[in-house]
């Protein structure tokens, strides 16, 4: 560190965030904006199990930096999200082997704050912590110790004083600003990917545990789509890496009317689409509180509603219904308890942070930059790849429209309109 940030407590903030699913990088961007808005005097650094080490889309060209072997030598450390599985649950999550978790002790700090043995650091907080969706997950060793809980069925599962602080993701519009949506919707308009007019967008869950969209759901979105000519259905996932386990289609007959966001949309374009849609339909928790944050009317599928929010409805045993009156006349839930709930959280997490600085700084095993380029290039060249693609479209319909026989007969009288409209000027 340089010497202006050696004065600064350094404070290190613990998840996922490097396996490019872009439901924890809101949520690192949410609890870092939180925390340097009440607390500007800290240092804060992100720590992730490989971070840098191997840099995906996710990351926006901010990788986190890995777990060291060793200690971390931090002042205090947060662990935040969906974070409570153990070495063998990491390893899935990666599709790594579990050695090569274990060698990090990653399970071991998520559930014990240890590293060796010892606590990782002096002050260890989990914040808004839980376990991914459909994951089975055993924190004992977590009751009596400072811990707040994203969700109820979280806090059931670990008890003595844990207390719930809800999902920093319900916070989410504060991070998105509207000349950003804007412009990222402009150019996924330019991409072909979103359509202008009434949409309503479906997320869907990617990896060997994703949950289907069921047969009833799928028909309740054909049906809404049947009866609006007009709407169009937007396909988007939060985790763009992982597996695809889906139909590409989801079966919809309707192709003019369907559009899927390509894999390489980052959060803001995910934002983009979902704000300002007539409705969404989510199969995560991060998809369902990222809908409610930006205000757009959002039903669950069962799968995605264990436990995990209240206020939201899910889906039934026959949907249509329920959805076209989503669509037609739905409403955005209200968050205004759950935010303040947050803020309150936020506010006591900030004033239990340290206020001098006493650790030397956690050493960084490679160059966060070099990985930062590498994802950014990609990224610009993958939005290049989409608008040629698109311009090529273009062309080549404006190509088929001039060779009509439509086109050749009504040429001479358009033109000769235009004649006659210069001769009247």
């Amino acid at each position: 560190m340089n010497g202006a940030a050696a004065d600064r407590p350094l404070v290190g903030l613990f998840g996922a965030f490097d396996t490019g699913d872009l439901g924890e990088v809101a949520l690192r961007r949410v609890v870092e904006g939180e925390l340097r808005r009440r607390r500007p005097d800290i240092h804060l650094v992100t720590l992730a199990p490989f971070g840098s080490e191997r840099p995906v889309p996710g990351d926006e060209g901010r990788p986190a930096l890995p777990l060291p072997a060793g200690g971390l030598d931090v002042d205090a450390l947060i662990i935040t999200g969906d974070v409570l599985v153990t070495d063998s649950g990491w390893a899935e999550r990666y599709a790594v082997a579990e050695d090569a978790v274990a060698e990090r002790g990653v399970g071991a700090l998520v559930t014990t704050g240890l590293r060796s043995g010892t606590p990782a650091a002096g002050q260890v907080i989990w914040f808004a912590v839980g376990a991914p969706d459909g994951s089975e997950s055993s924190v004992p060793a977590l009751a009596g110790r400072d811990v707040w809980v994203r969700d109820s069925a979280t806090q059931r599962l670990i008890g003595g004083t844990v207390v719930q602080s809800g999902d920093p993701l319900l916070l989410a519009s504060r991070i998105f600003e509207a000349g950003t949506l804007r412009r990222r919707a402009d150019l996924l308009r330019m991409c072909g990917a979103l359509p202008a007019g009434e949409r309503l967008v479906v997320e869907v869950a990617r990896g060997a545990d994703a949950a289907a969209l069921s047969e009833q759901v799928m028909e309740a979105v054909k049906a809404a789509l049947r009866h609006d000519p007009a709407l169009s259905l937007i396909v988007l996932t939060l985790n763009p890496t992982a597996p695809e386990t889906f139909d590409p289609d989801l079966g919809i007959p309707l192709a003019a009317q369907m559009h899927r966001l390509p894999i390489w949309a980052g959060l803001d374009d995910i934002a983009a689409a979902i704000s300002g849609a007539s409705a969404a339909i989510a199969t995560t928790s991060a998809g369902v509180h990222l809908a409610e944050a930006l205000g757009t009317p959002v039903v669950a599928v069962e799968a995605a509603a264990a436990g995990r929010f209240a206020g939201v409805s899910t889906l039934e045993r026959e949907p249509g219904g329920q959805l076209a009156a989503l669509v037609a006349h739905g409403k955005p839930v209200d968050i205004a308890d759950a935010v303040t709930t947050l803020d309150g959280a936020f506010a006591e997490l900030a004033e239990r942070l340290p206020r001098v600085a006493n650790a030397a700084g956690v050493a960084a095993s490679c160059d966060p930059t070099d990985s930062a380029l590498a994802v950014l290039q990609q990224r610009l060249a993958d939005e290049r790849t989409a608008l040629q693609a698109e311009l090529s479209r273009l062309q080549a319909e404006i190509e088929h429209l001039q060779a009509s026989p439509e086109h050749r007969l009504a040429r001479p009288i358009r033109e000769g309109y235009q004649r006659w409209q210069r001769r009247r000027t």
